[in-house]
């Protein structure tokens, strides 16, 4: 897995308006796209065979997805800059096993061809978390493990009891990342892969996310290698 140190990109010093209108050029991209093949069905539905115009439909719905994504993470970042100081709120206690559950609907599209398989310790304790924010944190994460997993290739999602906490993990079955790059990838405009999709915001806001709710993220291997990306979230007190 690339991982490109963008800190001297020219991005690193935009405002939030500018920021805005950078959103705006990679909005205009997936749109682009989308519209592209939007009018391919339109122009040769008739000469399409069926696995080709779903095909082409999957595409469309993956660039959506992509867009979903892309926006969240504006708008995190607008909350963000606006919320920098006393970001850490007190979150509501919540079952994390009832949370996934429903979440597991809402990813499984982001896993495109990947199966994304949920494994759930038994008897966890509830968890100071904000729906909203492990939401978004693992919408990013799946993405991220779709663009380096092989084709079909399985997500693995665990979550587990951690001393004071519950850690959720999401691996993929890619190259994984360096040791020497496992701290930059949550900095601000450090990207994964060259002519990725953002600017390199997405672990960025994670991180701030995660620790908003008294948590911490970081990166490790799978076992049977790949990228593990965790998280923890504060168990309520016994």
């Amino acid at each position: 897995m690339a991982v490109t140190d963008a800190s001297d990109d020219p991005l690193a010093g935009l405002s939030a308006d500018e920021l805005l209108r950078v959103l705006g050029h990679e909005i205009g991209n997936l749109v682009t796209i989308v519209s592209g093949y939007g009018q391919m069905l339109r122009d040769h539905w008739e000469f399409l065979a069926d696995d080709r115009r779903l095909d082409i439909v999957g595409r469309m719905n993956r660039q959506v997805d992509q867009l979903r994504v892309l926006i969240d993470n504006f708008q995190h970042l607008r909350w963000l800059t606006v919320s920098s100081e006393g970001i850490r709120t007190a979150a509501p206690t919540t079952d994390i096993a009832d949370l996934l559950e429903t979440l597991g609907d809402d990813l499984a599209p982001l896993a495109d061809d990947h199966p994304l398989e949920i494994h759930v310790e038994q008897g966890l304790p509830r968890v100071a978390a904000d729906r909203a924010s492990v939401q978004h944190v693992l919408m990013n994460l799946v993405v991220n493990a779709t663009k380096f997993s092989p084709a079909e290739a399985p997500i693995d999602m665990d979550v587990r009891r951690d001393g004071d906490a519950v850690c959720i993990s999401v691996t993929d079955r890619g190259a994984g990342i360096p040791p020497e790059a496992r701290d930059r990838i949550f900095e601000k405009f450090v990207r994964l892969q060259d002519g990725g999709v953002g600017v390199g915001l997405g672990l960025f806001i994670c991180r701030a996310l995660v620790e908003s709710m008294g948590g911490r993220i970081w990166v490790g291997e799978g076992p049977d290698g790949g990228a593990r990306m965790s998280f923890t979230l504060p168990a309520e007190a016994d």
